[in-house]
């Protein structure tokens, strides 16, 4: 995450606190306020839909318990992120990658679709197909969310579609991992998102590339109703000069302030979502906890891994607000929800030794 300012502010301001709105409140609250509700709305709708995702037979590994599911997983992503890396860095296989990603998101929002209304079908784990549609509903709903997403990818269009196929993804991934194995993937993964953006910086390349294809992987709510991602003068990071316009996994930035197209925004990866919710998930499925809240398959472990994350959230946020620069958002989300998960198993009588796995 990382605080821009306007392109002629030399003194280090942080861009919330150089504008105020009429109200008196700092122009940025707004749009952190934003962040915030689709990061809650992700991993609280994910939540809803574990019993559905269950009961489908959508968990992305059949051995929760394994410790190398970790593994597997990091393999999986660190492929496709170099793969995506290098397409942008050499300007080969964009298109390919946006497909791709559109695609992705068409299947989870009709796995979404499924689960919360039971119409249609996903195939399940075990076939060659799993998660995918296989059912004229299902196809549909996949096959109208890739052409509004390619057709209009407008800031709101994408956060309401990532926060869908978000919610989608959380179970689907939450229900593969254990105690032990989520643990220790919140941990192994907030020190590669770190090492990614203050050591190798390349979320950098990563998020600038994402912005111009216009993927719905990057929440993005602007400070003004006037921004418009569907301008042709659009550039989500700016113009890559100067390690402020490093933007992983959040940021906050402003251009010219007389362009409608270059008002701030503020970011946040849908992947710092997910990551954290996946223990929400699995504290909710594995551990042996009442319910506290049924409609959301969530016990106390559960729900103090949710209120982890928002503190984990206020952190990083007080963070890109004091601090400007690019910013990890994992490791004080992780930490956020390791320690919300900790404390919320030893209220509902876990101990803490249970609840790492050990």
């Amino acid at each position: 995450m990382s605080e821009r300012a306007a392109d002629a502010a030399d003194d280090g301001e942080a861009v919330a606190d150089a504008t105020e709105s009429t109200t008196g409140i700092p122009s940025g609250t707004y749009a952190y306020v934003g962040i915030v509700a689709c990061y809650a709305a992700t991993i609280l709708l994910g939540l809803a839909l574990t019993d559905e995702v269950d009961a489908m037979g959508l968990a992305m590994f059949q051995n929760p318990g394994s410790v190398g599911n970790v593994g597997v997983f990091a393999a999986m992503l660190l492929v496709a992120t170099a793969g995506m890396v290098a397409a942008f860095r050499y300007g080969y296989g964009e298109a390919l990658v946006r497909v791709f990603l559109l695609g992705s998101a068409g299947t989870l929002t009709a796995v979404a679709f499924v689960a919360l209304t039971g119409v249609g079908a996903i195939a399940a784990s075990g076939s060659v197909l799993m998660g995918l549609p296989t059912s004229p509903a299902s196809i549909a709903v996949a096959v109208v969310t890739f052409a509004v997403l390619w057709g209009y990818p407008e800031w709101y269009v994408n956060d309401v579609a990532a926060v869908v196929f978000g919610a989608a993804a959380i179970p689907m991934l939450g229900l593969g991992f254990g105690p032990l194995p989520v643990v220790v993937l919140l941990v192994a993964w907030a020190g590669y998102d770190a090492y990614a953006v203050y050591v190798s910086g390349h979320m950098q390349e990563l998020a600038a590339g994402l912005g111009d294809l216009k993927a719905p992987i990057v929440f993005v709510v602007p400070h003004s109703l006037e921004f418009s991602m569907r301008d042709p003068e659009f550039d989500l990071i700016g113009d890559g000069g100067g390690d402020d316009a490093d933007t992983e996994p959040a940021d906050e930035r402003g251009d010219d302030a007389g362009s409608p197209t270059r008002s701030k925004i503020a970011l946040l990866g849908l992947g710092d979502a997910i990551i954290p919710g996946m223990l929400a998930v699995s504290a909710g499925h594995f551990l042996d906890a009442p319910a506290v809240v049924p409609a959301l398959n969530a016990n106390a472990p559960a729900l103090g891994a949710l209120v982890g994350g928002l503190v984990g959230m206020g952190g990083l946020l007080y963070l890109v607000h004091r601090v400007e620069g690019a910013h990890a958002g994992l490791p004080p989300l992780n930490a956020g929800v390791l320690g919300g998960y900790l404390l919320g198993a030893v209220a509902a009588g876990i101990p803490v030794t249970t609840a790492l796995g050990l």
